[in-house]
């Protein structure tokens, strides 16, 4: 049976030594890395098996001798656990560094009728959460999982081993309106459009420093979503106008206004298939070409090519409200941020174009704090194609049209090769 092969470190052992594969004191170093790779939730049993598995060794497992356990009955320190179940919650994936060794590491917690428990999934299994494909209702099967115990609670662990299944089908979703949310809700799950991105501010802890970010948000009623330390990635991820899925965010009042918030137990999917129609809330670009624009032109497009790109200047501002400050405004220190100027051409003109706060910094990938003047390099930006979309203004200094920057986007080949199909 699976279970009497998985219980076994000494005979794991010996039919890998049998192998001829590898030499013993080469082999119980590989078991020790493994259990270190998942950090030390695998048994020497488990460990051996998943460096069989890496080396190709049978150990005479067959899948049809697969039994799922009831949850309730898992107990500390077993190996080759299978189970079925229901997705009911997911937390955010997290990156974990070891000395020489680095990963990442997220949890599921799966329930059956018996009861619930938590599952960690490692490394490139952490794609189903971020990706998306693991949500709140998903069906799954877990497969050659370990159990622990780990502050009193019994958890499963899936190493190298181990996988999990997602049945096909349509997760049980129970979202909400942004409209039904009141204070004080906790566990709230909500589809809804970004409306427009606030950068990452840091500030101190009593126990360290933080990190928060915003969002406004609509789904047809506005609300402002907080993101709060690791969840702040998404603030240099997500872009005007995607749609976004929240899981685990609480609510709470802000200056008389209700607003969402993104801590440890909640995360995002950016632009997940599953969203219903939601108001688009960004404003109709229309394409055109450099030569063109107008002076005072607004919500114009632009697919040009990045031909210069000029040093940043570096400012203070505010860390609080964001206003241009030199020591400090409103009772809070001051940050960095950046403004940038590029020059772009789409083969009928070339145009300056001004990126302000975090888009130069999205741009340039590094915050007003994170930049090094001395280890900017040009060539590292230019030559790109991409699509600019902000307004034309007239520079009377130059005596030159200029162009600010509102947002800038990948070009996407299928989707110009529709425009080009309607124009035709």
């Amino acid at each position: 049976m699976v279970s009497e092969v998985l219980d076994n470190a000494e005979d794991i052992i010996k039919k890998i030594m049998a192998s001829g594969k590898v030499e013993e004191p080469e082999l119980h170093t590989q078991i020790k890395d493994k259990q270190e790779e998942y950090g030390g939730l695998l048994t020497e049993a488990g460990a051996a098996y998943s460096v069989a598995k890496d080396m190709g060794i049978d150990l005479g497992i067959k899948e049809d001798e697969r039994v799922a356990m009831p949850i309730a009955d898992i107990k500390p320190d077993l190996e080759g656990v299978d189970i079925v179940g229901t997705v009911t919650q997911v937390f955010p994936v997290r990156e974990w560094k070891k000395e020489t060794r680095s990963g990442k590491v997220g949890n599921i917690i799966v329930r059956d009728k018996s009861g619930e428990i938590r599952v960690a999934l490692w490394n490139n299994d952490c794609d189903l959460i971020e990706n998306g494909a693991l949500q709140r209702g998903t069906q799954v099967t877990v497969q050659n999982a370990s159990s622990r115990q780990r502050n009193d609670i019994t958890e499963l662990s899936i190493g190298g081993r181990g996988r999990v299944i997602i049945k096909p089908g349509v997760a049980e979703d129970s979202t909400i309106m942004l409209e039904a949310i009141e204070e004080g809700m906790n566990d709230v799950s909500a589809y809804a459009r970004i409306v427009r991105v606030f950068p990452i501010t840091e500030f101190e802890r009593e126990n360290g420093k933080g990190r928060v970010a915003a969002m406004i948000v609509t789904d047809g009623t506005e609300r402002r979503l907080a993101l709060w330390d690791d969840n702040t990635k998404w603030a240099t991820r997500a872009h005007d106008g995607d749609v976004i899925k929240v899981e685990g965010a609480y609510v709470k009042k802000n200056r008389d206004n209700l607003e969402l918030n993104l801590g440890w137990r909640g995360r995002l999917i950016l632009n997940p298939e599953s969203a219903p129609e939601l108001p688009d809330t960004r404003p109709k670009s229309e394409r055109v070409s450099i030569r063109e624009l107008k002076a005072g032109d607004t919500y114009k497009e632009l697919r040009a090519t990045v031909v210069r790109v000029f040093p940043p200047t570096e400012f203070e501002v505010c860390s609080k409200c964001g206003a241009k400050a030199s020591g400090t405004h409103c009772d809070a220190p001051t940050k960095m941020t950046l403004i940038l100027n590029a020059e772009i051409d789409d083969g009928t003109d070339i145009i300056r174009a001004t990126f302000f706060r975090d888009l130069a910094e999205r741009f340039i990938g590094a915050t007003g704090e994170e930049y090094d003047a001395s280890k900017f390099k040009e060539e590292e930006f230019t030559g790109k194609e991409m699509l600019f979309r902000g307004q034309a203004k007239e520079n009377e200094a130059y005596g030159r049209k200029e162009f600010v920057v509102r947002d800038f986007a990948d070009v996407n080949v299928e989707k110009e090769i529709e425009m080009l199909k309607t124009v035709n």
